[in-house]
């Protein structure tokens, strides 16, 4: 009965071709599985040779090989040359033992993928002597085939490292603080590529050493002209009427002033702005918006200002600073980094935002709501703005951050600095029709450099 059921096995075997790993034949017919083993890894177009199953089976081996599930005709013995072209397809081999004139099935290998590389472990990043800013890779030392050749491509979070491709990298001090990993790709003939990536790696950060490059402290009777001028209008001189957000105002330079305390103030009122046409008609508001623009530019560094809001339902007071490329990149190519934005209505919370070509209006950033009216007393706003990142504190404490991750990121240009008292439009919304005045205050503006980057550029 035993060896009646053996033939039909055998028979349904050469049926159906390369047969089940579930119906696999034992050596001889008792014992443990018999499995004739393959190399951990194969590649198109090289030699391969099975290791027959162990213990021996008695009788003289041959082998069946397939490839893709298909036989591969006129090969029996142990060893194969692997056709180009095959790679992806699964390779398995079974053995067979004859003894007289009886042949038998008496193993099956595991199927085995042709042009896989196997790294079961992740490269590390290390750093080197403590006086050093290099780092370091070590390889795994567990990959097959082992003497695949690899490539490297470092990253800042996720961000591809232009001409990093060295299996080291040294730091410059502006990256301290910032994550980086490396990518590790390994090509080898016959094999599919292969790339594994190490962990994020944070390089120490230091303590951040702020220098101060630049300020203005308004303790002088009138405002510095070398370096605010104003922007005057509705903005439709600057073919951007209604200042691209159907505000209300009319600028002007004589609603700038700096008081006898050295602080600069800007005032919103009705008085005397029917006197000017504004895009909508008689222009409801008179306000005033200052530009560092041609005179006065920043690139990197903390830059902050001291700045007691404006009240009143409607106002919309703002410290920012746009690329000096506007003319030439447009908005929001150019980049805008809104440093604050305190709206009237919502008193209480300072808005820092990015816009870039990608964000467009809506932007990228957070908030930050106090407990009291920002209009009752100072607060400081700054940024710190490095090559990589861009963050934002109230009263030096960071409540929000932004990371260079894609082509929205344009701050890595000379910037200008912009003051202004927008009242309602778009974003500062419903004026309050009891609201006949409001003055945003200045106390200073300051630029520093931080860990000795930043750069003041003065035309």
């Amino acid at each position: 009965m035993f060896k009646k059921i053996a033939v039909m096995l055998f028979a349904a075997t050469l049926l159906v071709g390369l047969p089940n790993l579930a119906t696999q034949s034992y050596a001889g017919g008792f014992g443990l599985p018999a499995t004739p083993n393959l190399p951990k890894a194969v590649g198109a177009g090289e030699q391969v040779t099975v290791a027959p199953i162990s213990p021996a089976v008695p009788g003289k081996a041959t082998y069946k090989w397939f490839i893709g599930g298909k036989q591969v005709a006129k090969v029996t013995s142990a060893t194969i040359k692997i056709p180009a072209g095959t790679i992806g397809k699964a390779l398995q081999v079974q053995q067979y033992s004859t003894v007289g004139k009886k042949t038998n099935l008496v193993g099956l290998s595991t199927p085995l993928t042709i042009g896989t590389q196997s790294i079961p472990s992740l490269p590390t990043i290390v750093f080197g002597s403590s006086a050093s800013t290099e780092l370091s890779v070590i390889l795994p030392s567990n990959n097959v085939p082992a003497n695949a050749t690899a490539s490297y491509t470092w990253y800042h979070g996720g961000i591809e490292i232009a001409g990093a491709t060295k299996p080291t990298y040294t730091y410059a001090e502006t990256e301290r603080g910032l994550l980086i990993s490396v990518g590790i790709t390994y090509k080898k003939p016959g094999y599919k590529d292969k790339t594994v990536y190490s962990q994020d790696l944070q390089i120490p950060a230091l303590p951040k050493n702020y220098k101060l490059l630049w300020s203005d402290e308004f303790n002088s009777p009138t405002l510095n002209s070398a370096v605010w001028a104003p922007q005057n209008g509705d903005g439709t001189e600057y073919h951007n009427r209604g200042w691209g957000n159907n505000e209300r105002q009319w600028y002007l330079l004589q609603n700038s002033t700096i008081d006898s305390a050295g602080n600069l103030n800007m005032l919103a009122t009705q008085t005397g702005a029917s006197q000017y046409n504004c895009y909508y008609g008689k222009c409801e508001w008179l306000s005033s918006k200052l530009v560092t623009l041609n005179k006065v530019g920043f690139k990197y560094g903390h830059l902050e200002a001291r700045i007691k809001a404006a009240p009143g339902a409607g106002s919309w007071g703002a410290f920012w600073m746009l690329g000096a490329n506007i003319d030439d990149r447009g908005w929001p190519g150019c980049g805008e980094i809104d440093v604050t934005e305190i709206l009237g209505r919502d008193i209480n919370t300072t808005y820092g935002t990015l816009h870039g070509p990608m964000s467009g209006g809506g932007g990228r950033g957070d908030k930050a709501t106090l407990p009291a009216s920002l209009a009752d007393g100072w607060h400081t706003y700054a940024v710190d703005w490095l090559p990589d990142s861009i963050t934002w504190t109230v009263d030096g404490v960071e409540y929000a951050k932004q990371t260079k991750t894609d082509a929205d990121w344009v701050f890595d240009h000379e910037f200008y600095v912009i003051l202004n008292l927008a009242m309602g439009g778009g974003f500062g919304g419903q004026i309050d029709p009891t609201l006949k005045q409001s003055t945003m205050s200045f106390d200073y503006v300051r630029f520093y450099s931080i860990n000795g980057v930043g750069e003041v550029i003065n035309h």
